[in-house]
């Protein structure tokens, strides 16, 4: 069992941890996707493009499988499944190059507590319910999800914001799984462009995460206590809270420097 699994915004990173402990099946497909990453970060192309079209469904499909074999053979706490990764994301800060890029990783996580603590707060996701459920989960493929919201949600602009905002944490899996290869293996000779890339996508990724969690219902803001459900968001209010976001990130960028 692989207790220490309970993110799941990086149970890629976690079970490249304790790779050792994996069944047959889901160890192959772990290291064909860690192998696919490890393609995209060493070619002259564009990150985010070759991302959209060759990981993003793969990556989509190998968290499902995982999901569902980590509800059936491991214990899980939800409440407490973040902490355990901040120190391994923290390490990276002592690499010299990857110190901006780490940040922008904890300001995922961050993003991704918050979006945790709401769904803990109004779901039953104790042991006992886990274990009940997890093996009625259906093992869908990437395709098949976009299909089923394309067709189970009438407006077609929430069903695009629901795509989004489950692309947005794929991005964060990617980006927190690339950085910690590039830690791992000096020897890639990672350029800094390539790191300055990643950096952008995570913080992007995570922000649009936040904002479409709100906007979604799933994170209430603090300074209303309506009901979401009864407000809607239009994108300019994504883009004002993305452009809040990297006021953020670029004040502590600035640090850096000075």
């Amino acid at each position: 069992m692989i207790a220490t699994a309970r993110n799941y915004d990086v149970i890629c990173l976690e079970l490249r941890n304790h790779s050792s402990q994996l069944d047959n099946p889901l160890k192959k497909d772990l290291n064909k996707l860690l192998a696919d990453i490890k393609d995209i970060i060493t070619s002259d192309k564009k990150i985010k493009a070759s991302l959209d079209t060759l990981l993003l469904s793969q990556l989509f499909n190998f968290r499902v499988k995982a999901i569902k074999w980590l509800f059936q053979d491991s214990e899980f706490n939800l409440t407490e499944m973040l902490d355990e990764v901040y120190p391994q994301v923290e390490e990276l800060k002592k690499n010299p190059k990857l110190e901006v890029l780490a940040e922008n990783i904890l300001f995922a996580l961050r993003c991704n507590r918050k979006v945790v603590d709401a769904v803990v707060a109004t779901a039953d996701l104790s042991k006992e319910n886990l274990e009940i459920n997890a093996p009625q989960l259906p093992t869908i493929n990437y395709e098949q999800f976009i299909s089923a919201i394309a067709l189970g949600v009438p407006d077609d602009a929430m069903a695009q914001k629901i795509i989004d905002w489950t692309n947005s944490y794929l991005y964060i899996e990617f980006v927190t799984v690339a950085a910690a290869i590039i830690n791992d293996e000096p020897q890639l000779k990672i350029s800094d462009k390539v790191i300055k890339e990643l950096a952008f996508i995570i913080a992007d990724a995570a922000q649009e995460y936040s904002a479409l969690a709100t906007e979604l219902g799933i994170l209430k803001l603090r300074s209303t206590k309506q009901s979401f459900a009864h407000i809607s968001f239009d994108n300019d209010f994504i883009k004002e809270q993305k452009k809040l976001a990297d006021l953020g990130l670029d004040d502590y960028s600035k640090n850096l420097v000075n």
